[in-house]
């Protein structure tokens, strides 16, 4: 399991450089900078990701507009996000190095089936599925979790929400690839704190 922290300000990329995460994700639709002026370290990979307001980010545009505004990073990052409706680019970004996270965040967390669908469907074009729901009760979280476990491909699942914020840490204990965390101003509702997650991870050692 490896440990994310998501950055809405190019100012901590050095302070959550040393923080212990194992990836940085630049959430590019919540800042303004190029690339070059913040990509200038080789101590730790990048995920970028430009997320939709459809699921929870800033950008509204076009595919095209998504492409435009993303290929410049593709030649420093490890990985670029993709949601389906931009999934068309996912060999382009291949072409150009990066990996390919296919991502897909919920308000919900479906049925069995419809979460295995979910699955195929971004493993078509993605290297890791990422499936993030919002679990209403522990019933949803638990079909999240058996997913998690029961692939033996790599994926990436993750909860948003206060209610079963806990989730988040469990999903990374059964198997998912990355837990997502925050450097001072959280990404998404619930996320823990790197620091936090660090120690709960500790603990369960």
């Amino acid at each position: 399991m490896k440990t994310v922290v998501a950055l809405t300000r190019p100012a901590d990329i050095d302070a959550a450089a040393g923080s212990g995460a194992d990836y940085i994700e630049l959430r590019i639709d919540l800042f303004h900078a190029g690339p070059e002026t913040i990509c200038q370290r080789d101590d730790i990979p990048f995920i970028v990701t430009l997320r939709s307001s459809a699921e929870g980010g800033k950008f509204s545009g076009s595919p095209a507009e998504w492409w435009k505004i993303v290929e410049p990073w593709c030649p420093y990052a490890a990985y670029i996000d993709i949601e389906q409706q931009f999934s068309a680019y996912a060999h382009e970004v291949r072409t150009r190095g990066p990996g390919v996270i296919a991502s897909l965040h919920l308000p919900d967390t479906p049925d069995t089936d419809t979460l295995y669908a979910w699955e195929k469907r971004l493993r078509a074009y993605g290297d890791i599925p990422k499936i993030i729901t919002t679990p209403h009760s522990k019933e949803d979280l638990l079909r999240l979790l058996t997913i998690t476990a029961a692939t033996d491909d790599t994926i990436c699942t993750g909860t948003i929400g206060t209610e079963l914020r806990f989730g988040r840490v469990l999903t990374g204990l059964f198997g998912s690839e990355m837990v997502y965390c925050h450097f001072g101003i959280p990404t998404a509702e619930g996320q823990y704190h790197i620091k936090e997650m660090r120690e709960i991870l500790r603990l369960l050692e």
